[in-house]
């Protein structure tokens, strides 16, 4: 077999087994996270003041979301 050919088969049956294996995960779940209207950037957040920063926290991609703790609670 040729490289070409051995590297073609070999991204079909990752293909295959990655679309197998993640097929539970919601990828729009992830992107809403980082990318919802609920969020705001870093260059955002520092543009609020401290009593408004108490009011979001940092997600896992480095933007920020309302609390859903007391905080977040109380002022909703």
């Amino acid at each position: 077999m040729s490289m070409k050919r051995t590297r073609g088969a070999t991204l079909v049956v990752m293909l295959g087994f990655g679309s197998f294996l993640f097929q539970g995960c919601p990828v729009t779940g992830l992107l809403d996270d980082c990318y919802g209207e609920n969020t705001i950037s870093s260059s955002a957040y520092e543009d609020l003041n401290a009593l408004e920063r108490l009011l979001y926290e940092e997600n896992w991609c480095g933007r920020y979301t309302r609390e859903s703790g007391f905080l977040g609670d109380l002022f909703d």
